[in-house]
């Protein structure tokens, strides 16, 4: 090979090597949760934090029994401190003894004490739909969890028909706790006697107050804080609008002023997740990441759950511009959050086959998502 030749060689080598080190990694999937493992006949209901230790922390319901809501469940959780990379071994935080349900793990990390909270319910315990509510905490980056506090005299306008979630709580630039949820008997898949509504705490999670439900029905539901403060409330609703429900508040959740439908939004019905990226303060971009199923169907069960699809808003969820499809196949309920390193990572139920074969994390990038049009 003559000097040229060779020079032309090492360029378009070069070339190629510069362009394999740029391109955008596709998303890489673990199974967090399998069915049918560890003595569990299905693991359902995720809800994903990153603590400020840079940790992964993935609750959910590890029912023992059978696929069904409120069968014999403990709550369990799995740990990464490598961003996802590998798990930690199962561990059981709440057991339910005998025919108990410990069900809608629902966490939120305080930035000003490090200590993780978990609200969580006995489900049905009072009796049908009406329920038992706990706090679990951790002081150690979620290595280890306190023994179940029972929240009923220690929350203002207590309802016991509330239920977390599902997903996660948020903690508001003020520093107040936010568990979004629901109250109201769900007597039938029809919907409608549902309201979502959320608690609050401002003394980091000793005492909470329970706001003022929604206007209109509505029930599993999660909450970001706005740019301007407000919080808004993305709501699962069952009453055949096949998009999703959204509400304002400008009081940090004691009362609603405003509710509507977002078209852009749509779903089957089922839960979905929503997070803040980032904000636009200092001369960045506001970004708030929503997932779901993305299909329309006007009441539960009329469309199956596949589709697993992110989206992108950069307008404080006035729009969603940016749609990607994550994963096509049976896919369900699910819990978003920003990683340490800027990427996006999501855990969700899915399968081959079904919906509950597995929870699922996977690890997409913001280019990935934008098509290359957008990046930390």
């Amino acid at each position: 090979m003559n000097a040229k030749a060779a020079f032309l060689c090492w360029v378009f080598l070069g070339v190629v090597s510069c362009q394999a080190a740029n391109a955008v990694p596709p998303p890489a999937f673990t199974n967090v949760y399998v069915s049918g493992t560890e003595g569990v006949n299905t693991y359902r209901i995720p809800a994903l934090i990153v603590t400020r230790n840079k940790s992964l922390l993935v609750f959910c319901e590890a029912r023992k029994q059978s696929q069904a809501d409120a069968s014999p469940t403990d709550l369990v959780v799995r740990r990464s401190v490598d961003s996802g990379a590998t798990w930690g071994p199962i561990a059981t935080i709440f057991q339910g003894t005998g025919q108990e349900a410990m069900m809608n793990p629902c966490a939120v990390q305080d930035e000003t004490t490090g200590r993780i909270l978990l609200v969580c319910i006995n489900a049905h315990k009072v009796k049908p739909e009406h329920h038992r509510h706990y706090l679990l905490a951790s002081d150690d980056d979620g290595a280890t969890w306190s023994g179940p506090v029972e929240l009923a005299d220690r929350i203002e306008n207590y309802d016991d028909t509330f239920v977390p979630g599902p997903g996660v709580g948020v903690q508001l630039r003020s520093g107040r706790l936010v568990i979004p949820g629901y109250c109201g008997e769900w007597h039938d898949r029809a919907g409608g006697s549902c309201f979502s509504c959320v608690l609050t705490s401002d003394d980091h999670g000793a005492h909470w107050k329970r706001g003022a439900n929604v206007p209109f029905a509505s029930d599993e539901s999660q909450a970001v804080e706005l740019s301007d403060g407000r919080l808004m409330l993305n709501m699962r609703s069952n009453v055949g609008k096949s998009c999703r429900d959204v509400a304002i508040s400008a009081d940090g959740g004691e009362t609603w002023k405003t509710q509507f439908w977002d078209t852009a939004l749509n779903e089957c019905p089922c839960q979905a997740s929503i997070v803040r990226y980032s904000r636009a303060d200092g001369g960045g971009k506001s970004r708030i990441l929503f997932a779901n199923p993305d299909n329309s169907g006007a009441k539960y069960g009329v469309v199956k759950r596949t589709k697993l699809t992110v989206r992108i808003s950069y307008d404080e969820g006035q729009t969603w511009p940016v749609k990607k499809l994550v994963y096509a196949g049976p896919s369900s309920y699910s819990s978003i959050v920003r990683l340490p390193d800027g990427s996006v990572g999501l855990v969700f139920e899915g399968g081959e086959k079904h919906r509950r074969e597995w929870i699922r994390f996977v690890r997409v990038s913001l280019e990935w998502l934008s098509d290359g049009k957008d990046r930390p």
